[in-house]
């Protein structure tokens, strides 16, 4: 069977349009926030518990992480990127009034892989999926919204060429 020739401009263009689609879905927020923390982000490690109950670790040791940090009023939110691993991140939910903390480890799309909470000096305990949801999303929302607003912007129009007429 011979293709050669049997694609017209229309089906180009097409195939060029489905190509940068599926290129911009790739960068998202993950992708921005990652890139992000890699390059500017603060070097820590999750606490060896919080690790080793993720499945980061088989015993307990601290997992080095690059980390972005936002701090509204006594809640905290971090998005951490394993340095050994950059496809494993790390998101903490930290209420300080409350003296509560909510754990997401996520894949490098954003895929929920396990959540945890704990009480400022209590043991972590895992989250089934149903409980971590709401709080997940509300997560990925401030994130999301985050790597909106630090993500590079499309150039302006350019402003109409005079006109020669006048």
């Amino acid at each position: 069977m011979n293709l050669r020739g049997s694609f017209g401009p229309g089906m180009v263009t097409l195939v060029c349009l489905l190509a940068a689609a599926a290129a911009l879905a790739q960068t998202s927020w993950t992708s921005v926030l990652t890139q992000q923390a890699l390059t500017r982000g603060f070097p820590t490690t999750v606490p060896p518990n919080v690790a080793m109950v993720l499945g980061l670790t088989p015993k307990a040791e601290g997992v080095p992480v690059k980390q972005l940090v936002s701090r509204a009023d006594q809640q905290v939110h971090t998005y951490n990127v394993s340095v050994a691993k950059p496809r494993e991140l790390v998101l903490f939910s930290v209420d300080e009034k409350a003296r509560n903390t909510v754990v997401y480890l996520l894949s490098g799309a954003g895929k929920l892989r396990k959540a945890l909470a704990y009480q400022t000096g209590g043991e972590p305990h895992e989250l089934a999926a149903a409980e971590a949801r709401a709080g997940l999303a509300r997560e990925v929302s401030f994130w999301s919204a985050r790597a909106a607003e630090s993500a590079p912007k499309p150039p302006a129009d350019p402003p109409p060429a005079p006109n020669p007429t006048h």
